[in-house]
């Protein structure tokens, strides 16, 4: 995902309107699992739906290609041990349009909490070092 956007105004309209008719599903899910909901993280259109104490789990709805308007939806656990990273992912949906997503939106989302859910630290993978904390 490229780091921030650098288009006009008038096209990040059309590039984050489609995930805000996602909202109203994204925020009724967060609502019943008490899941932190945020969007356009990194200057980016996206949805993310983070949770976890140790293992940080992330569902995240965001743009792939700008010129296509496709996006994807992705899973990723991660839990830092140390100054080293581990961690799992998945891709439920990888470059499709909004409209892929949105007609399982629900479907996508349980299946993914599940998912993410069932990852414990032995199921995660040496990702990378990171830095220590200040």
């Amino acid at each position: 995902m490229p780091n921030g956007f650098h288009g006009s105004k008038t096209q990040w309209e059309t590039l984050e309107l489609p995930l805000r008719a996602l909202d109203g599903v994204l925020e009724d899910f967060a609502g019943r699992y008490g899941i932190a909901l945020s969007s356009n993280s990194r200057n980016w259109p996206d949805r993310s739906l983070v949770w976890g104490d140790s293992i940080r789990r992330l569902i995240q709805i965001y743009l792939v290609d700008e010129e296509r308007v496709t996006y994807s939806v992705w899973l990723c656990a991660s839990e830092d041990r140390g100054s080293s990273r581990y961690w799992r992912r998945e891709l439920l949906r990888d470059s499709v349009p909004i409209g892929e997503i949105a007609v399982d939106l629900p479907e996508l989302l349980e299946r993914g909490r599940l998912l993410l859910e069932s990852w414990t630290s032995e199921t995660l993978e040496f990702a990378t070092a990171i830095e220590p904390p200040p």
